[in-house]
């Protein structure tokens, strides 16, 4: 075991996204390995975008106000549920800071995580490059644009790369040809439930993730595909970001709809329901299918997207989507209909994930960010 360590880790805002949950499931990894750690939380996010790229600051203001006024309103950090373990508690500090960290708050770090290329930019004068690890959910160019800012920007970073999926390392291979990939975990709180949950309770149907203006739309309209055959279909839509709430109740008016979930009410969600419809079409890892694997809620997704081909296997623990929508409506509606199919593929949903066990995954971390020697880190199997 290394002494303990100091680590900051910075998010790029205050919202509930993978690169915030990732942050306090490491955090509360490495403080029950007795290291210490504090999270860096933006409540004027993004002005990287904005200002130095865009050139819009007066954009960036009208945005940025918005969550300081939803971080006034309640300033606590997104994912504080997952610090609240007494075990946990002591050892991690969560800091908000207007833009960034200053150089005197990260005095003393023994190493520093970054999540977005705007930190790059932002943290490379405040702290040793050669500490710093930069988890690379997916290139940004995909939304940012200024591709060839951000190719050289990661050829230039003088710490270690690390990703989250092959699929990530081949977006990127032309310009950083061999980075170290450290799958997402699973949050212990759904990590529990894998050994826990009974295969052959009667759930209700279907759980739709709605995310975004083009897949959400989509997932409706498979479920509309499915109850013309199976009218008594129950749905339950679990709208996350702004504005969806109203588009999905337009599209299914019969179906429930929540959103501000916390962990423990989305954990119910996955354990109430039999598969979850996740018809993103694009991510860099994609957390909801891996959660709703452990609590044996199996998923419905494109297997080219995140990191699925490294789990998801089609019949078995998963259905895949394709753009034949009728075939995916008629595969749901004969799975919800078949209870010993339905069984099966929820004993197999969380022998497929050990690789996303949360225990250890700090140290694991760690280890492939060059801090630590490979020899410190277990491998978690008893958690």
């Amino acid at each position: 075991m290394p002494k303990s360590l100091s680590v900051g880790i910075v998010v790029p805002s205050n919202v509930k996204g993978g690169p915030q949950k990732i942050a306090a499931i490491m955090a509360s990894d490495l403080a029950r390995d007795g290291h210490n750690v504090t999270i860096f939380a933006a409540v004027l996010p993004h002005y990287y975008y904005f200002v130095s790229l865009g050139k819009r600051p007066v954009h960036w203001l009208k945005y940025a106000l918005r969550y300081a006024k939803d971080w006034a309103s309640d300033r606590k950090f997104s994912f504080q549920e997952l610090l609240e373990d007494p075990d946990v508690s002591e050892r991690v500090r969560v800091k908000f800071v207007p833009r960034s960290a200053s150089k005197g708050q990260l005095k003393g770090m023994d190493c520093l995580i970054l999540h977005s290329i705007a930190q790059v930019v932002e943290y490379r004068d405040k702290f040793p490059q050669d500490r710093q690890i930069y988890l690379l959910w997916h290139p940004e160019e995909q939304n940012h644009g200024n591709q060839d800012t951000f190719k050289a920007i990661r050829n230039s970073f003088n710490g270690t790369i690390v990703v989250t999926s092959k699929f990530v390392a081949r977006e990127i291979a032309d310009h950083i040809p061999d980075p170290s990939l450290v799958p997402a975990p699973v949050a212990t709180t759904f990590w529990s439930q894998r050994q826990s949950f009974d295969p052959s309770a009667k759930r209700m149907d279907i759980l739709l993730f709605w995310k975004d203006y083009t897949s959400g739309p989509q997932g409706a309209e498979i479920i509309k595909k499915i109850q013309k055959s199976r009218p008594d279909t129950s749905v339950t839509i679990w709208a996350r970001g702004h504005g969806y709430r109203s588009m999905a109740q337009t599209a299914l008016p019969n179906a429930k709809i929540v959103e501000d979930l916390t962990e423990s009410e989305l954990c119910q969600l996955y354990l109430e329901h039999s598969v979850l419809l996740f018809p993103s079409t694009f991510e860099g890892f994609g957390i909801p299918p891996t959660e709703a694997l452990a609590c044996g809620c199996i998923p419905i997704l494109r297997p080219e997207v995140g990191a699925a081909e490294s789990y998801a296997i089609d019949g078995e623990n998963s259905i895949y989507l394709s753009e034949d929508l009728d075939n995916v409506a008629g595969r749901i509606s004969s799975l919800l209909d078949n209870p010993q199919m339905l069984k099966k593929m929820r004993e197999a949903a969380p022998e497929s994930i050990p690789q996303l066990n949360p225990h250890g995954y700090g140290l694991r971390f760690l280890e492939a960010g060059q801090i630590v020697p490979a020899a410190v880190v277990t491998d978690g199997a008893s958690g």
